[in-house]
């Protein structure tokens, strides 16, 4: 039989081996009078390590026992090409060769995900809630659910200070009891509130008041029965949210004074009415603004381009509005954390900020590349969240490998792995390369649908949070022209009021209803009253009779 290979190399036969071992060593008998000089010889001459190295040839490989017949004659036909790797074991092989990859500030990312004792991690097990916060006794009409977010200490404090201009606005005027300049009281801001949801459902919030009050027959007609062409336009003069007296005072602080105090009570209420789901979205909002400002923030990359920047987290699901604040400029995103946590990136305190009140429960922030980093993922997991987003190129902790290249084949996908972190890097089209990071997924996996990597098939899924609220809020707003600024704000506050409303009356009643028909019957409960009272008034213009 032929001799058989291993790794390229010719194994010596048992005759070789007889001839060898002739030539290495003489028989001896204890019978002969020279074997005790013979023996005394041989083992002066025996290497003192006791290694055997000298009687084995470099060509001699050991066989092979216990294997069959048939594995002998394929491994005699096997080509003798292969690699002298192959004879180590796992054991022998160096740790150098178990791949690492090195950021350009030596951080670390483990080619294989590290070894699981559990199938769902704690940091990914959630506990179910109920999203509305409401009672069972509670009234779920549009109205009602409205007043959650635009409380009786809201209201009362817009009447308050509205009426203060209203008093020195009058002044001005020789004839002070004309029905315009009157003061104002809850009913009739309740129906003037209702009067710019109107302009939201007819799209006119655009349009000239003039064509909207015509009475040819052009107009619309509820504006007419509600208040008149000039009452509307006083009230919208005068309307404000904050004392006058002391606001430069207190904008030595707080930049933001005109509006700070409602803005905070309207984020406050949207928290208390709604649990975020498993996921939330952090991101930006512009609010279209072309007044001066020092507020003004220009952002090509928007539709509008120039406006009021907020810093917005919404649920990730349905676009809830739930946490937001106003930037005013550098240093403000980290204006109410504590020292240790303003030494972070600008970006980091402000998803810090944001995600407070979710602290401890587990969930997921989905953010762009202007948020991610290792920082802000290793933060929010000693605080209880995960977070997945992209990264920027430019951040040292990524592998040389994970960044475009010519080299790299299409579909093709790199992972790395430190301790929770997932880093990977994915190919959709020659010469680029996606980035991400996440601290929710910690293996290899690829989403059946669409072929992707299961990271990015979840950040697509729900990245777009505050953009779902931000598109609904351009679809019906009722923001209107306008100078000031603490308008503009106020205005957004209706619109996302009206969104966050039309999301809870959908949850309580099982059923999906158009927003503008929702937005509708909430201006018609908002203005009924007031209508009802002025039937009584004995002088309505002429052609109201």
């Amino acid at each position: 039989m032929e001799p058989s290979t291993s790794s390229g190399r010719k194994r010596s036969t048992n005759n070789d081996d007889s001839l060898h071992f002739s030539k290495k060593r003489r028989l001896v008998m204890p019978s002969d009078s020279n074997f005790e000089s013979t023996v005394s010889s041989w083992i002066n001459c025996e290497d003192p390590s006791g290694s055997e190295a000298e009687d084995v040839e470099d060509t001699f490989v050991p066989e092979q026992h216990g294997q069959s017949e048939s594995t002998d004659s394929h491994t005699d036909s096997e080509p003798e090409d292969h690699n002298d790797e192959e004879l180590l074991s796992e054991d022998d092989v160096p740790l150098s060769s178990f791949r690492c990859y090195y950021g350009k500030n030596r951080y670390k990312w483990a080619q294989q995900p590290p070894t699981r004792t559990v199938r769902t991690l704690q940091h990914n097990i959630i506990t179910r809630t109920n999203y509305s916060n409401q009672t069972e006794n509670e009234l779920k009409d549009p109205y009602s659910i409205w007043r959650k977010y635009f409380d009786d200490e809201m209201l009362q404090e817009i009447l308050k200070w509205s009426n203060e201009k209203i008093k020195e606005y009058r002044t001005k005027f020789t004839k002070e009891n004309r029905p315009e300049l009157q003061d104002l009281d809850m009913i009739e801001l309740h129906a003037f509130i209702g009067l710019l949801f109107y302009t939201a459902v007819f799209k006119s919030n655009h349009e000239n008041v003039d064509y909207i009050f015509a009475t040819d027959g052009t107009g619309r007609e509820i504006f007419r029965c509600v208040m008149s062409k000039s009452r509307f336009l006083f009230i919208l003069r005068c309307v404000r949210f904050d004392n006058p007296s002391d606001r430069e005072e207190r904008k030595q602080t707080d930049k933001t004074a005109a509006i700070s105090y409602l803005f905070a009570k309207f984020v406050q209420n949207c928290q208390k009415a709604y649990n975020v789901s498993e996921y939330a979205t952090v991101d930006e909002m512009l609010v279209p603004f072309r007044g001066r400002t020092h507020l003004m923030i220009y952002m090509p990359m928007k539709p509008a381009k120039y406006g009021l920047k907020l810093m917005c987290l919404c649920d990730a699901k349905n676009g809830y509005f739930y946490n937001s604040y106003i930037y005013t400029g550098r240093g403000s995103d980290g204006e109410s954390l504590p020292d240790e946590e303003r030494k972070f990136l600008v970006p980091t305190q402000s998803v810090i900020r944001l995600a407070k009140p979710l602290y401890g429960s587990n969930r997921n922030i989905t953010c762009d590349n202007w948020f991610t980093s290792v920082e802000l993922v290793d933060n929010l997991k000693k605080k209880g969240l995960t977070c997945v987003g992209t990264l920027k190129k430019n951040k040292r902790e990524i592998p040389k490998q994970f960044l475009p290249s010519k080299q790299r084949e299409i579909g093709s996908t790199l992972y790395g792995f430190a301790g929770q972190n997932t880093l990977l890097s994915h190919v959709p089209k020659k010469s680029k390369a996606v980035i991400l990071l996440s601290s929710m997924h910690h293996i290899e996996a690829t989403d059946q649908t669409t072929g992707k990597p299961e990271i990015i098939h979840f950040y697509n899924t729900t990245k777009g949070g505050v953009d779902e609220i931000d598109k609904k809020c351009s679809i019906y707003t009722c923001s209107r022209r306008t100078r000031r600024w603490p308008m503009v704000i106020f205005y957004r506050m209706l619109d996302v009021s009206s969104v966050n409303s039309h999301l809870l009356y959908d949850i309580h009643h099982g059923k999906t209803t158009e927003r503008g028909i929702f937005i509708k019957d909430l201006a018609r409960s908002m203005v009924l009253q007031h209508m009802q009272r002025r039937v009584l008034n004995e002088r309505l213009p002429r052609e109201l009779d």
